[in-house]
């Protein structure tokens, strides 16, 4: 059944891209049903346009909600906010926004101002470890329930600051009137995005399959942090993952005055963790057999520069070394969502001839396992 769905939706996909104009296409059933809850005439249908913004004057009476629309690379709907922000700026204009979170405050916002059972809305909030918070005391369902108070707020706000402790979020939206709307929940997946694992799975499929990078990425390395192993090699020494074999260290050999990211059948090991953590030189075919839920199992081939730049803005990643045999080099890739409390795993094999020369990788992922579930991974 699963197998059919994602038939289903790439021939949808398709059509999109064929037709601008084209029924939305989603891989959320509760993005969805938010979409459909909407006015007709807020509705965005130009699926060739990654953002645009409505302002829709038939939701809220007497007065303009502002809806932000993403589509992703595949023409897929996978955003519909309450836009909030001015200018994606933050008070520390140092600080990046963070998209997913800002994304789901968004979604939150709108899915308010569309709701008319706020004691419901509430419970949902109760269940989903949601607090919502207004100056500092719990939202009051008379203001969820004044969609016109609750909007003013929404669009008197002039800034937003992120707090992570890498296991719950504290967001505050800075308004008007030295008021501020606060937003207190857990670093959960399936409540950032909105998805079940079943959609987060194909919707990584999806657009893993199909993303283009959109420029080689340099890797400079710090001078000042690089490590002498010996000879003309350096360490860049990063974090590891649960387990000290598991990390993310770089290794440079200096030729001259540069310093160049190892790939050398002298350096089997370190090379092997190089190209695996970061673009190297030689960009690699890996073929993938995504093992997703329900023990659907699809396969498809990605070439490595496209995959490192899928996984560049919202993941940590880190390798660990299982047997260098040069028939077969065999490894442990981890790839950890900064912002979401989930990772993905992959089992990688590589010949050495293939590693030193750009040829093929075999990739067995396993995609949006929980934090919680992650200590079993290593037997703890």
């Amino acid at each position: 059944m699963n197998k059919i769905k994602i038939i289903i939706l790439s021939i949808a996909v398709i059509s999109a891209i064929l037709n601008g104009y084209a029924q939305q296409i989603f891989y959320s059933q509760s993005l969805q049903n938010l979409y459909w809850s909407l006015p007709e005439t807020c509705l965005a249908t130009n699926t060739t346009m990654t953002d645009t913004v409505i302002l829709c004057s038939d939701m809220v009476e007497g007065d303009i909600v502002p809806i932000i629309y993403h589509w992703d690379e595949d023409h897929v709907l996978e955003h519909i906010g309450c836009k909030f922000l001015q200018n994606d700026s933050v008070p520390n204009d140092s600080v990046p926004v963070n998209d997913v979170i800002v994304r789901f405050i968004e979604r939150e916002l709108l899915a308010a101002l569309l709701s008319s059972d706020i004691n419901q809305k509430l419970i949902t909030y109760r269940e989903n470890g949601l607090s919502v918070l207004l100056n500092n005391a719990p939202i009051k369902q008379s203001l969820l329930q004044d969609k016109r108070q609750l909007l003013k707020l929404i669009k008197s706000n002039n800034g937003i600051e992120i707090n992570f402790d890498g296991k719950e979020y504290d967001v505050i939206l800075f308004c008007t009137d030295k008021q501020d709307l606060s937003f207190h929940f857990k670093a959960d997946s399936e409540l950032l995005t909105g998805m079940d694992k079943k959609e987060r799975d194909i919707q990584l499929a999806m657009q893993l399959k199909n993303h283009c990078a959109a420029k080689d990425r340099i890797i400079l390395p710090d001078y000042d942090y690089l490590q002498l192993l010996h000879d003309t090699i350096y360490v860049d020494k990063g974090n590891s993952f649960m387990i000290p074999k598991i990390n993310n260290d770089l290794f440079y050999v200096k030729a001259d005055s540069a310093y160049n990211l190892a790939l050398d059948k002298s350096l089997i090991a370190e090379s092997f963790a190089n190209a695996l953590l970061v673009p190297v030189k030689n960009n690699y075919k890996i073929n993938i057999t995504h093992r997703m839920y329900g023990k659907v199992v699809k396969k498809y081939t990605v070439n490595s520069r496209d995959f490192d730049d899928y996984f560049l803005r919202d993941y940590d990643r880190y390798f660990g070394i299982e047997s260098l045999k040069k028939e077969k080099l065999m490894g442990t890739l981890i790839l950890s969502n900064r912002n979401e409390g989930c990772i993905h795993l992959a089992y990688i094999s590589v010949s050495l001839d293939d590693l030193l020369n750009g040829g093929t990788m075999e990739m067995q992922l396993y995609s949006n396992i929980p934090q919680q579930n992650i200590k079993t991974l290593f037997g703890k």
